[in-house]
Order: structure tokens, then C-alpha cells, then sequence
């Protein structure tokens, strides 16, 4: 996978299948995922959320709406990341709009412990101070 990080501003990691782009601005982190987040792509974005949460950001958003596919792994992944975040301190939301995310996140029965947002404004919505 190549990877290119760059601050602030966007960095674009491209990998086959899955793209992740990080978005840094003052006020929150945005990590967008897209394309199929199966197991072989899951270690690398629990590095990336980890890295993320190092730099210890105001807010961070786990954007989910580009995914076709989502592993039980990879929603491991997000709640790992979303505990993590919790217990730092860190505000976090995690948008989601299609079914890759919405169908196992209800199935799991974890609506509880990774409330979604519909839409990446509604997230910053609920981080906003």
C-alpha cells in the first residue's frame, strides 16, 4: 500500500481495494474510508486510527460512507478506535449511510456502543463545542 501523509490539509493513502483520505483541520480529524474494508485492510487502519488519536486531535470523525464492504473486523476496528478515543478524551462520531455499515452495526445489535451519523455535517453537528 502507498502511503502519503502530508499536514495540514488532506493526505490520500490509496490501497486496492480500500482508500483512506485524512482530512486535518483545527478543529477535527476526518478519516474517510472507502472501497471494500475487508481483513487484509483492517491492521492498516487501526495503525492509522492509532496514529490519528497519537497526535491527539479536538474531535475525530470516522467517515464510513464510501464503503462497499465491511468486514466484522473492520467494525472492530472502528469501535476499537472509538473506545480509544472516549477514554483520551478525544469527542469522536461515526458517519455511515449505507448498508455495508448499517446492516452488520444493526445485526450486531451495536447501535449502542457506534452511534452513526447519517451525514459527515451531522457529525460535525454533534462535535461542534
Amino acid at each position: 500500500m502507498h502511503d502519503t501523509i502530508t499536514r495540514p490539509g488532506v493526505a490520500l493513502l490509496a490501497g486496492i481495494p480500500a482508500r483512506t483520505a485524512i482530512t486535518t483541520t483545527a478543529e477535527r480529524t476526518v478519516v474517510a474510508v472507502s472501497g471494500e474494508l475487508d481483513l487484509a485492510r483492517t491492521d492498516r487502519l487501526a495503525s492509522l486510527l492509532g496514529e490519528e488519536l497519537d497526535l491527539a486531535p479536538r474531535a475525530l470523525v470516522v467517515d464510513l460512507t464510501g464503503l462497499t464492504f465491511c468486514s466484522a473486523r473492520g467494525l472492530g476496528v472502528v469501535l476499537d478506535a472509538v473506545s480509544a478515543a472516549r477514554a483520551a478524551g478525544v469527542p469522536v462520531a461515526v458517519v455511515a449511510e449505507g448498508r455495508a455499515v448499517l446492516r452488520p452495526v444493526r445485526a450486531l445489535g451495536l447501535e449502542d456502543e457506534l452511534p452513526l451519523h447519517r451525514t459527515l455535517a451531522e457529525a460535525e453537528d454533534r462535535l461542534a463545542p
